[in-house]
């Protein structure tokens, strides 16, 4: 299914670039060697299995002759390694390499400082991870979320709590405009319901060793509410479950 999920992206790629150009000259013949740029973190869970969809996507759609015809695509990927910063100057990288679209970041603080670059140079930003529900293609209109928002999340959370009786959560998130913004979009959806966030508890991005989340839960360990909301990559976000389930947090009452 994720398999198939990339091919049609790639294949909204081409198409979207080739009906541009047939609108600027009908008598141009299609070119040999098209050029997608994919960005990624290459040693993230997400990362690893996009690397591979993406390669046997592109490689799919070369086989087979009745898509593009003579047209070939070649895919460049670059590693962001967490970074806004590296996924910046990748990005400036894969734009002089004559790329027609990027896909990804699949992060929302890359996609946020990428954006801007996107807008600047006209170059399509397909991002199949980033959540963040203020990316808003009004303010970027280059930028093109192939996934839902957070706010669909958010909502369907609110409707658990409101559903059980639940005046009060807990929440807990990486402390990046991911978490926050994700976060916001709960509590927001909670207010509708007239439930509330009685406590926040971020936690660095960048965290590498288990005390830094073991002083996170003991704060929540001393809160009144026991609905906890956890909001975070799937790399850190299993660290934390890790160490409540080490801190006796998860047991039954």
């Amino acid at each position: 299914m994720y398999m198939h999920k990339v091919l049609l992206l790639v294949l909204v790629v081409f198409y979207n670039w080739f009906s541009s150009n047939v609108a600027r000259s009908t008598v141009d013949a299609r070119p040999n060697i098209m050029k997608i740029g994919a960005l990624l973190s290459f040693d993230s869970t997400i990362g690893k299995v996009a690397t591979v969809a993406l390669e046997a996507a592109v490689e799919d759609v070369n086989r087979d002759q009745t898509l593009l015809g003579a047209t070939e695509l070649h895919l460049i990927m670059q590693d962001t390694n967490y970074s806004g910063y590296l996924g910046m100057l990748e990005a400036l990288s894969l734009v002089r390499s004559e790329v027609v679209a990027i896909i990804g970041p699949q992060f929302s603080v890359t996609a946020h400082v990428m954006s801007h670059i996107a807008n600047a140079l006209q170059v399509p930003l397909l991002s199949f991870a980033a959540t963040d529900p203020t990316l808003s293609s009004l303010q970027y209109p280059f930028f093109v979320r192939t996934t839902q928002s957070d706010i669909f999340q958010m909502a369907a959370i609110a409707d658990i709590v409101d559903y059980y009786g639940w005046r009060a959560v807990i929440a807990i998130y990486v402390d990046d405009d991911h978490g926050r913004n994700g976060i916001t979009a709960l509590g927001d959806k909670l207010a509708e319901r007239r439930c509330k966030i009685s406590y926040k508890a971020p936690f660095s991005p960048n965290v590498n060793q288990p005390n830094e989340i073991s002083d996170v839960l003991f704060k929540v360990a001393l809160m009144e509410s026991r609905i906890i909301v956890l909001h975070a990559y799937p790399d850190n976000g299993l660290q934390v479950l890790k160490q409540a389930q080490h801190l006796g947090m998860m047991k039954a009452g």
